[in-house]
């Protein structure tokens, strides 16, 4: 196919990487307004800020823009972005003026070319979409392929830092080729195998290996020829699952000493095909589709972080599902809402710890994989699952994913199914049991029935679970989990799961699910005529019900205030501009504390949606 994405098509279609640079740009001020990194100067809906020319002349852009109801997010209407009046497209001139000339910080010129990188990575993707997405790929492993618009809040949705363009069109999910895992043999006392309760590694290793792969890679370790797991062998090695881009541009550089010694064997390519899903370190089995998931280690740096696998995390992932497996198996309300989490079942990780210093800074969360429940071990039959951000995609062709399921049942009735079925469990979790998830869009899944939302499962919980251990409802079941080392709280401050505070467990979920996931479902359900004060009116009336209905957690809707003044929201952007020596958040306006003011002074909360 070559690199694609820089023409127009035939017919006078706008050339895709046009708009792609437009969309940066939107973002980057959205995102930059929002977090106050760039002036602000608003008359009407007219917003503009400065910049500084190469000659070091002052330069301003506008653009038609609004501060939204949902925590004052900022939205520039598409195409209104000017230059000194002029219509800009240009992503390299704004990005001169406005962010490398106008901003002072350690990480600006790195903040650009992840932009730039985005741009090539996104316009090689939508040259190739097609109009819609065909019937046969709307369930829900083919339709993680389609996620394609990636981060609507943060600038750089599509950086992939470390994939050339060629390794884009090879492992990108939105091009749907076949991926084929690399398998190493890791001497056992250099491995570590966590495994979820009801599991053996052998069964689920096996789950992704042919007989004929097993055979060969037994030839490879001990010559015998075998057709089964050979007890020696098992005895002695483990078998861990390698993404191709992190074997060909990482691993056999950075382990070639225990590869040189044995320690390491490389085995070959597996039998398999794979689909990468929308986090790309995430795969399917094409050949065996009821399969777990295998999520790998992969050192390219997206959106805001690099995609390693620490070991802890790896050690983790089980003890924490079936922790929270046995939290939701006994709790009468999520199993009323026929709530589920896609547990990690196993884990497995390189032994950094005996690495010498000289190469364990490079080594550190490049070699391990996490097998994920495979999404059809909850589907009943009649259910259908989307990824949640199925309900932003707008498809190539204009038309919304979501268009015909809100349209068959009406966008009141749509959005208050919605609405409980996803804010119901995440507060009930946060307030019954101290508990807040990493729910964003991309983390949860939307159980349908008559394309009617029903109920909803949770993902990816190995690092997106936070708690004050103390605060939990059983606290003598909380898992004894693998600690972080002190190199780790270095690198990456944003990622831990016990919190020192409250707070920070409500922060957690004002972040990820009001401020991310449920702004971002509030703005895409406006364009059928829901109002965004109404969004947000029927989810602070499912928080009203269930306090009501719950008295006895009256301490805990104090503790875990989800209707506060100001909400405390990660910056994203500061921490992609400025490091992650500090924390950077912000307080902004809460849209449930003025939707619950709204709703008392009506006298009864009303859960009814008010359309234009």
């Amino acid at each position: 196919m070559g690199v694609v994405g820089y023409r127009a098509e035939v017919g006078g279609r706008t050339a895709v990487y046009v708009d792609v640079q437009e969309r940066i740009m939107r973002q980057t001020l959205e995102a930059m307004w929002f977090e106050g990194i760039l002036d602000s100067h608003v008359s009407g809906s007219e917003w503009r800020t400065s910049g500084l020319t190469a000659s070091g002349q002052p330069v301003v852009y506008t653009c038609e823009a609004e501060r939204k109801f949902s925590f004052g997010r900022v939205k520039v209407k598409k195409g209104s972005i000017q230059r000194e009046g002029i219509f800009c497209t240009d992503l390299d001139q704004f990005l001169e003026e406005i962010v490398l000339n106008g901003l002072k910080g350690a990480n600006v010129t790195a903040f650009i070319q992840e932009l730039l990188e985005t741009m090539a990575k996104d316009s090689q993707c939508r040259a190739i979409l097609p109009l819609t997405i065909p019937h046969e790929d709307r369930h829900y492993d083919a339709l993680e392929s389609h996620m394609t618009d990636g981060h609507l809040y943060h600038p750089s949705y599509k950086s992939r830092l470390g994939f050339s363009m060629k390794d884009n069109l090879a492992y990108g999910p939105e091009f749907n080729t076949d991926v084929a895992l690399v398998w190493v043999a890791v001497k056992k006392e250099l491995a570590q195998t966590a495994v979820s309760a009801g599991h053996t590694s052998e069964q689920l290793v096996g789950e992704h290996l042919t007989a004929e792969d097993v055979r060969r890679f037994q030839e490879i370790l001990e010559g015998d020829g075998g057709t089964g797991f050979d007890a020696d062998v098992g005895d002695r090695y483990v078998f861990i699952p390698v993404h191709p881009w992190q074997w060909e541009h990482l691993l056999e550089s950075v382990f070639a000493r225990q590869l040189m010694d044995g320690e390491i064997v490389y085995l070959g390519r597996s039998s398999s095909s794979y689909r990468a899903q929308q986090s790309i370190r995430s795969l399917s089995n094409r050949m065996n589709p009821d399969a777990p998931y295998v999520k790998l280690a992969l050192s390219i740096t997206n959106t805001s972080s690099t995609r390693i696998l620490a070991q802890h995390t790896t050690q983790n992932a089980p003890l924490i599902s079936d922790w929270l497996e046995q939290l939701v198996c006994e709790d009468e309300l999520l199993q009323q809402e026929q709530f589920a989490i896609l547990k990690e079942i196993m884990g497995l990780s390189f032994r950094y710890e005996q690495l010498p210093a000289t190469q364990y800074g490079r080594a550190y969360g490049t070699l391990g994989a996490i097998w994920r429940e495979n999404v059809s071990v909850h589907l009943k039959p009649g259910e259908t699952a989307w990824p949640l951000n199925a309900l932003m995609l707008v498809q190539p062709d204009g038309v919304p994913f979501i268009q015909h399921a809100v349209e068959r049942h009406g966008v009141d009735t749509w959005s208050e199914a919605l609405v409980r079925t996803l804010t119901l469990p995440i507060v009930h979790l946060l307030y019954a049991h101290g508990i807040a998830l990493e729910s964003h869009a991309q983390n949860i899944i939307l159980v349908l029935e008559d394309d009617l939302p029903k109920r909803i499962i949770i993902k990816d919980l190995h690092d997106g679970v936070r708690y004050v251990p103390e605060q939990l409802l059983h606290p003598e079941r909380a898992p004894k989990l693998n600690p972080e080392p002190e190199t780790h709280r270095k690198f990456n401050r944003y990622s831990f799961i016990y919190a020192g505070d409250v707070s920070e467990v409500r922060d957690y979920t004002y972040d990820a699910f009001f401020f991310i996931c449920m702004t971002d479902i509030a703005l895409a359900l406006e364009k059928f005529g829901l109002l965004e004060e109404a969004f947000w009116q029927l989810c602070a009336g499912v928080i009203v019900d269930y306090q009501r209905q719950h008295p006895e957690y009256a301490e805990r809707f104090v503790a875990f205030d989800l209707f506060a003044e100001d909400a405390l929201i990660e910056e994203m952007t500061k921490r992609r501009l400025y490091g992650d020596g500090e924390l950077y958040f912000r307080k902004a306006s809460n849209p449930l504390k003025v939707s619950k003011d709204a709703l008392e002074s009506k006298g009864t909360p009303e859960l009814k949606g008010i359309v234009e």
